[in-house]
């Protein structure tokens, strides 16, 4: 669970951090709003979880 509850937390913050940057460099308005980091971090856990799925050790599956 706590695996989980980072990657989302990580994934907000990258996803804010993006954001700011994108706008910099495009010349807009960076106005904070929850829907970037909520998708980053939806976004992060979908992508995690998929490739923790896909690269499992051979030994747990005996």
């Amino acid at each position: 669970m706590m695996k989980q509850l980072t990657i989302l937390f990580w994934g907000f913050i990258f996803g804010e951090v993006i954001g700011y940057i994108v706008s910099s460099l495009t010349g807009t308005l960076f106005a904070p709003v929850l829907q970037i980091g909520i998708i980053f971090a939806i976004a992060g856990s979908i992508v995690v979880n998929c490739l923790y799925a896909i690269i499992k050790d051979p030994k747990s599956d005996k």
